[in-house]
């Protein structure tokens, strides 16, 4: 009678954790308000969404899962996507890609018109980060490798950062001509955000949130340089605003624990 409750206090708690894993891989959009501190603009908002780590492995289900959940993306008609690297699920120099890279552009790029802005993170950087440009480009993504993108649309200038976590950051100031526009610096390791010369809003990606994160202690491991306050979440000081999305998918181990997988719905207010 006595191992009872040992039993059903183990069996419950297997359940939780299965629960927990199963439920923290299922993206969910996450909701946020953020304020933009340049004064010369007039009053407005910009909605961004904002989706890291895809992780897409070289099949047709995970190709369909993102593609699922591109159409709850395009349904919430966000001004603007951009995308913070990471499209690949751990890809190599070795891997042919050549289709599954064009495969990835083309659902990224069905938006029913939305823009789309892109950097590359870490796994294409490692798998022949010219090829992914050229097939973002080829479908109308526009992938920015430490360069500027003015939309004058939108008033609102981009900032794409090289990523920093394979040494390809190099800083580059926004031109005057961004100087009465929203401006957003987009990259995928938050690292590059720490830069001494960056200020304003960066987006960024690469740090899974950890991933898997262990009560009271937190995460196993984050690849990133990044102060820790920076791995999740929106970080703020006196020179600089980081937000750093949980992403949307995996890597070296197919498990997210305390680390939600999400996408985020940015409302820029000015």
């Amino acid at each position: 009678m006595s191992s009872l409750p040992r039993k059903t206090t183990f069996f419950v708690f297997t359940f939780v954790l299965i629960v927990t894993v199963v439920d923290g891989l299922t993206p969910k959009i996450n909701r946020i308000e953020m304020f933009s501190s340049n004064k010369n603009i007039n009053d407005g908002q910009l909605s961004i969404a904002l989706l890291s780590d895809l992780h897409i492995a070289n099949n047709s289900e995970s190709l369909n899962n993102i593609a699922a959940l591109w159409k709850d993306v395009v349904a919430e008609a966000p001004d603007i996507i951009m995308l913070a690297g990471d499209y690949v699920n751990n890809g190599g120099a070795g891997d042919d890609l050549t289709l599954h890279r064009l495969a990835i552009a083309s659902v990224l790029a069905n938006t029913d018109g939305i823009p789309v802005v892109a950097v590359l993170g870490n796994h294409e950087q490692w798998s022949n980060s010219a090829l992914w440009a050229q097939a973002f480009g080829e479908y109308g993504v526009v992938v920015l490798e430490n360069q500027v993108k003015a939309m004058a649309n939108l008033n609102l200038c981009v900032r794409g950062f090289s990523d920093a976590f394979t040494d390809q950051f190099s800083y580059l100031d926004f031109p005057e001509a961004c100087e009465d526009s929203v401006k957003i610096s987009l990259t995928h390791d938050p690292a590059g955000a720490f830069d001494a010369a960056v200020t304003g809003l960066v987006l960024a990606g690469h740090t899974h949130c950890g991933q898997i994160r262990l009560p009271f202690i937190g995460p196993l491991y984050v690849p990133s340089t990044a102060p820790s306050s920076a791995h999740c979440g929106l970080y703020e000081d006196d020179q600089r605003q980081v937000f750093v999305s949980s992403g949307v998918g995996t890597s070296v181990l197919p498990i997210r624990f305390l680390a939600q997988a999400q996408w985020d719905l940015i409302t820029i207010k000015y």
